[in-house]
């Protein structure tokens, strides 16, 4: 729910310091409810689940609730 399509890599949008980065990301192998990330993220990187239209490179975030 993270990854969306940039042109004809994917992304995610990663938190740094509250604030939304679009990040490059590789996957690997991936199905309709998980992917593989090669490559783009730190094991311990919070992403942005299921962005909305509002979240830009950028955009403050004020409160996280990690799962």
């Amino acid at each position: 729910g993270a990854l969306f399509r940039a042109g004809d890599s994917w992304a995610v949008y990663a938190l740094d310091g509250g604030t939304a980065r679009r990040t490059a990301v590789k996957i690997g192998a991936r199905s309709a409810t998980a992917a593989q990330v090669l490559d783009g993220l730190q094991a311990d990187q919070t992403v942005i689940v299921q962005p909305d239209d509002r979240i830009k490179d950028g955009t403050r975030i004020e409160s996280v609730r990690v799962h």
